[in-house]
């Protein structure tokens, strides 16, 4: 194929490194989960900036966006400030979800043992409800021409106070985005099943869309066609992780909606080849084009991509709402983001060692902690 409209990664983190390079991995989702606590931290406008310029190359004209920071809410919202300048610099499309935890992070409710866990994991004091809806308040005003969504990061990571608060800000018409079901050990994170903790506070609809759904059952497949929300397979990142494989031939079946998240996974991303890993092309081009901009509600239609290489997913021309954002294969601020990658590569070199060190705690305890959730 020569020219097409864009794709649509309609769940990322906007990480530009790829997690093998920081060390994540691990027997489960769970150990990666923890190991990302290790992660070497890089200028997060410089990272969201290669993120969102690597997914332009790769023909992707719009992502939606999950971000999420432990701190207070200055912390917060000066982070959220540097990612959004990042994206904005770049020339993506982007819908932005405000995420937000405040329990059971990485351990669940009830653990069967007890085990400490080293002091970078911790998250310090939580953002409260009440400061989680000032901050949406805050930062829409702040970017009243940005769409700002809204989401747990995941359901099982939210007291029934924040969820009331995620609620809250919903109802206002925004955009819901959240992980769900991405392992098959997040079913008994908490008590409840969380595709009825999202309906039992109102978050599930056409506005909503649920990242990974791959252990989501029969009857919980019927609630989310039935209330209209959305499903995005991210088949890359979950082989990685070894979280499962999602049904999505079922999905089509049944006609859910869904597209395709490339999960920040390895820096270059190939979206078409992701969506081929349970997609046939065909299916797969639906699922990054009118599913991601049904699951994202971005509108890319007006976008325009001429490929370099269609298989692998590099453009030689992207035009996003006419603006031409790369040509020859090449960003518009080809400079800038060279010189951002390598910022990016001497911090991560700089931090190698203590990088390992961290993970090298980590995996001193990592039986115990398996152990403490199975």
């Amino acid at each position: 194929m020569e020219r097409s409209t864009g794709f649509v990664d309609a769940h990322s983190h906007l990480r530009s490194t790829p997690l093998a390079e920081h060390g994540v991995a691990g027997s489960c989702l769970e150990e990666a989960i923890l190991r990302m606590n290790a992660m070497t931290a890089v200028d997060i406008e410089d990272d969201t900036f290669v993120a969102t310029s690597e997914l332009l190359l790769a023909g992707v004209t719009g992502v939606q966006f999950i971000f999420h920071t432990f701190g207070p809410p200055e912390f917060y919202l000066e982070t959220l400030d540097r990612a959004l300048s990042g994206i904005a610099r770049s020339g993506i499309r982007a819908q932005v979800i405000l995420g937000i935890t405040d329990q059971f992070e990485f351990l669940p409710e009830n653990p069967k043992t007890k085990i400490d866990l080293p002091e970078f994991v911790g998250t310090g004091k939580r953002i409260s409800p009440e400061e989680f809806i000032e901050i949406h308040r805050s930062a829409t005003n702040k970017y009243p021409h940005l769409p700002l969504g809204v989401g747990p990061v995941g359901p099982q990571w939210c007291s029934d106070s924040m969820m009331m608060a995620v609620q809250e800000i919903a109802e206002g018409g925004v955009r819901v985005h959240t992980h769900c079901l991405e392992s098959s050990r997040q079913r008994d994170w908490i008590s409840e099943p969380l595709v009825e903790r999202l309906n039992r506070f109102g978050l599930l609809g056409d506005r909503t869309s649920l990242a990974h759904a791959i252990w989501l059952t029969d009857d919980e497949l019927e609630l989310v066609k039935a209330t209209g929300t959305h499903l995005v397979t991210c088949p890359s990142s979950n082989r990685y992780l070894k979280a499962g494989v999602a049904d999505t031939a079922k999905w089509i079946s049944q006609g859910i909606s869904f597209g395709v998240g490339l999960d920040s996974l390895s820096g270059r991303e190939s979206p078409l080849a992701t969506a081929k890993l349970s997609l046939s092309e065909s299916d797969g081009i639906v699922a990054l084009t009118t599913g991601g901009m049904e699951a994202a509600g971005i509108d890319i239609s007006h976008d325009s991509v001429t490929w370099q290489d269609w298989q692998e997913s590099r453009a030689r021309e992207v035009l996003v709402d006419g603006q031409q954002l790369v040509q020859e294969g090449r960003h518009a601020k080809q400079a800038e983001l060279d010189e951002a990658i390598e910022r990016i590569s001497a911090k991560m070199a700089s931090d190698k060692a203590a990088r390992e060190i961290r993970q090298g705690t980590l995996t001193q305890i990592m039986e115990r902690y398996l152990q403490s959730i199975s």
